[in-house]
């Protein structure tokens, strides 16, 4: 069955560490930025050298989800993880790449991808509303990282939440 792709870039006028160090080394803590997450805390043996924790456990308006660690990759600003709890129930598998490019002294873009492969009748039937409700999720995202790295707080949304 064919798989579900969604990607969104966005410019963050924030040096690449800075971006870096909220996207990727606070990975176990999206909770603090993002609107989507009412919380999130890391778990899980470490994998990689930078943390001490290979998944986060977040929660959500949906329940309870867990992103696993697949890679993290520090010296070029990627982290890819699957879902291993919380996705669709007509998901077959979920994942998700971030990563970040230089763009200059104070601008970075923020690439965030995610794929879901659906299963049965009813995934088939629900991917053009599952690509919108994903759509939906990266512009989230995207936009809240970046209201959050150039503001120094939270989206007005989050606080409302």
């Amino acid at each position: 069955m064919k798989g579900i792709n969604i990607k969104r870039e966005l410019i963050i006028n924030k040096n690449i560490e800075e971006v870096w160090n909220v996207m990727g080394l606070q990975f176990g803590e999206v909770h603090i930025w993002s609107t989507n997450f009412k919380t999130s805390k890391p778990g899980g043996i470490s994998k990689f050298p930078e943390l001490d924790y290979s998944e986060r456990i977040t929660t959500t308006d949906r329940g309870e989800t867990i992103q696993v660690l697949d890679s993290f990759d520090s010296s070029n600003y990627k982290l890819t993880y699957h879902i291993t709890k919380g996705a669709p129930p007509i998901a077959k598998h979920a994942s998700a790449v971030w990563s970040l490019v230089h763009e200059g002294n104070d601008k970075t873009k923020v690439i965030i991808e995610f794929n879901l492969i659906t299963k049965g009748i009813m995934g088939f039937l629900m991917t053009p509303l599952i690509k919108i409700g994903i759509g939906k999720s990266a512009v989230e995202i995207t936009e809240d990282l970046k209201y959050y790295l150039e503001n120094g707080k939270p989206h007005p949304i989050k606080r409302l939440k």
